[in-house]
């Protein structure tokens, strides 16, 4: 269960200095007490004589400052003891310490049971380092879960063992740019779906000589290209190849030494030449969120499926709208992005599977986990029935909020705004009859390339800054230069290693 117990623990130690001062994770020692003093850990009983079980499930959001969780705790616990003997203990987590908590707590064996797999840490990853329990002979407690999932659930799967499950099955996703629409309408910008470079370089243009930036590549160490496109990407910047047309193809290529690549760094260079982007993208340190909300950029290439609407309309003083630029599909990228495991210390993995199974039966629960209560962290829209904003309630996001998490079946609970009451339906529409990756369920092992792996990231680390902030005096030959250094560190023999695999993968299914 706790294999590579001594680097985990070193990883997990490192990652917290690292991490430090960033936000607190997990529940407080406070909050521990007061569960335990108020008798909604293990022991309780329940009418029928079975135990009452608290559930410890992960909340990740930017903020640990949720005043109000005790609250929701309560109301939740109403539902659910007499349902199915339990209760719930909302653990909040700042998504940047997220994979120290997790990691440490499983080390400490602190209490935790149902975790957030996929937002910071790859499925494949902290099974290998014996976090997450193995769920096959605990699925027969989720039934109507697992039935919802049933299509995707090989992806939540390592070595043949189910280690996590998706959070729900509408998860087509695509290239999307999400943009100030107040701003559009000023300045009579008109985006439509399937924008190109070039649209995107217009817009900009006139924002330009308004004072404002059409988009930022702060933060410049991550690669931002693949969110224009629609690819199956391995490894976080591309290090271990592609899959060009991911519905089509199992074909594993070179990412930097890709068209796409070349096309969104020549759009890159323009840009920056242009003045589209700011000057110090280089070294700056400002992410693009954050220009959006001080509306000094207009703004960014993103994922994009009906929910990015809410989660990028959450907290901005201004309308938002996204454009699709490509049509939409389900990689594995797209379905383990969000997935629910269990720790691989969690005492009760029936009674925790049971209420994972319980919140996609009951609605009011999902919607308690995501959006609070109402009247106290939300109201429902003037004129719709199923849309929430925190405007005008009590305590507001600022009481509870999730970011991060998702729960529950997206077509059956509450939705936010800017959705509307065609939610729902806008959901399954995009999801329907939707091309399915090739290799949906692959992941890569590169743990015999490591060699490797660490001498293509230090390539990467090195060129492609420059590459997309515009900072190179020729994209082509720039380009030429990074492959060549690429090729010399390992990157050819890491995309057969990759493709090797996935060809044992295929073949066994």
């Amino acid at each position: 269960m706790k294999k590579k117990l001594m680097s985990l623990i070193l990883a997990a130690s490192m990652m917290g200095a690292l991490l430090a001062g960033c936000g607190s994770g997990g529940s407080t020692q406070q909050e521990n007490d007061n569960a335990e003093a108020s008798g909604a850990g293990e022991g309780t009983a329940a009418q029928d004589g079975e135990e009452v079980y608290t559930v410890a499930i992960q909340l990740v959001n930017v903020t640990t400052d949720q005043t109000d969780i005790e609250m929701v705790e309560e109301e939740i616990n109403k539902i659910t003891e007499p349902a199915i003997h339990c209760k719930v203990d909302i653990q909040n987590i700042f998504i940047g310490d997220l994979p120290t908590t997790t990691s440490m707590n499983v080390v400490s064996d602190e209490k935790m049971d149902i975790i957030c797999v996929g937002l910071t840490q790859k499925v494949s990853d902290i099974a290998d380092d014996g976090i997450l329990m193995e769920l096959d002979d605990y699925l027969q407690y989720a039934p109507a879960y697992t039935e919802l999932v049933k299509d995707y659930m090989k992806a939540g799967k390592v070595n043949g063992i189910q280690y996590a499950l998706p959070v729900h099955p509408y998860l087509a996703r695509s290239a999307g740019f999400v943009y100030n629409k107040d701003m559009a309408d000023k300045y009579n910008i008109v985006l439509e779906d399937g924008a190109s470079f070039d649209d995107l370089a217009k817009a900009f243009e006139v924002l330009k000589q308004n004072g404002i930036y059409g988009t930022s590549s702060g933060q410049a160490s991550s690669s931002l290209a693949q969110n224009f496109y629609n690819i199956e990407l391995y490894g976080t910047n591309g290090d271990y190849g592609m899959i060009k047309d991911p519905a089509n193809s199992t074909k594993i290529e070179s990412w930097y030494g890709s068209d796409y690549f070349k096309e969104f760094c020549h759009a890159m260079k323009d840009w920056a030449e242009a003045g589209y982007i700011p000057a110090d993208s280089l070294t700056d340190t400002t992410t693009v969120q954050e220009y959006m909300t001080m509306e000094k950029v207009f703004g960014t290439a993103t994922a994009y499926d009906m929910s990015e609407y809410a989660t990028w309309q959450a907290g901005q003083p201004f309308q938002i709208d996204i454009v699709q630029l490509e049509d939409q599909i389900v990689t594995t990228s797209s379905v383990v992005e969000r997935m629910w495991g269990l720790a691989a210390t969690c005492k009760n993995p029936k009674k925790a599977m049971e209420f994972l199974n319980y919140m996609y039966e009951n609605p009011a629960v999902a919607n308690l986990l995501r959006y609070g209560m109402e009247g106290q962290h939300y109201l429902i829209v003037e004129g719709t029935e199923h849309v929430v904003t925190p405007d005008g309630s009590t305590s507001g996001s600022k009481g509870y909020a999730s970011q991060f998490t998702h729960f529950g079946n997206p077509v059956e609970t509450l939705t936010a705004a800017p959705n509307t009451d065609r939610y729902a339906e806008d959901v399954k529409a995009f999801n329907a009859e939707v091309p399915v990756s090739a290799t949906l369920g692959y992941s890569f092992d590169a743990s015999e390339y490591s060699a490797e792996a660490g001498a293509v990231s230090n390539v990467i680390a090195e060129y492609l800054p420059r590459l997309q902030t515009g900072q190179v005096e020729d994209v082509d030959t720039s380009i030429e230069e990074f492959v060549k250094a690429l090729d010399s560190a390992g990157y050819q023999d890491i995309i057969e290693g990759n493709q090797k695999q996935l060809d044992v993968y295929l073949s066994a299914e």
